[in-house]
């Protein structure tokens, strides 16, 4: 059996994920694990602020990036993995209005705030994570934010 060789898209893509990787390794492993959730998709953030992706595609993505969260090699793996998780949570929240983590309001709250304030991810996904927050806070009134930063202990984790 003859293997057909890539079409120019798909080979336009390989080629744009081999030259990403050597200025942003652990974005361009990111991306490509997103790209195996839905081949649609050029990158991660495409992946999570897509209208069209599913619940069942963010459940597998927020189980790939906490993965890459926990295991990944470099401190930068390990950042964006942990950055994408919390997306992928967040896209659940404003994108179907469903929780698809048994995270507490609080631990989503320190996720969600991550990355918003990492000025080193995509604008739009740190616009995500404000949207998400937006979600919580209606979700649960009490929840405030102290003069440090820190959300008030006030949040009733049901």
């Amino acid at each position: 059996m003859t293997k057909k060789p890539p079409s120019d898209e798909r080979l336009a893509r390989i080629l744009r994920w081999a030259m990403e990787s050597s200025s942003q390794p652990a974005m361009a492993a990111a991306d490509w694990l997103a790209c195996d959730i839905d081949d649609r998709c050029n990158s991660a953030a495409d992946l999570l602020l897509s209208e069209q992706t599913t619940l069942i595609q963010l459940r597998q993505a927020k189980s790939v990036f906490k993965t890459m969260r926990i295991v990944g090699e470099t401190p930068a793996d390990r950042r964006i993995g942990a950055r994408l998780y919390a997306a992928s949570i967040a896209a659940g929240l404003v994108r179907h209005n469903e929780r698809i983590s048994r995270q507490s309001n609080r631990a989503l709250y320190r996720g969600f705030s991550a990355l918003l304030n990492d000025r080193r991810m995509p604008n739009n996904l740190r616009d995500l994570a404000g949207m998400a927050l937006c979600v919580l806070k209606q979700q649960q009134p009490t929840l405030e934010q102290t003069p440090d930063g820190i959300p008030s202990l006030e949040i009733d984790d049901e």
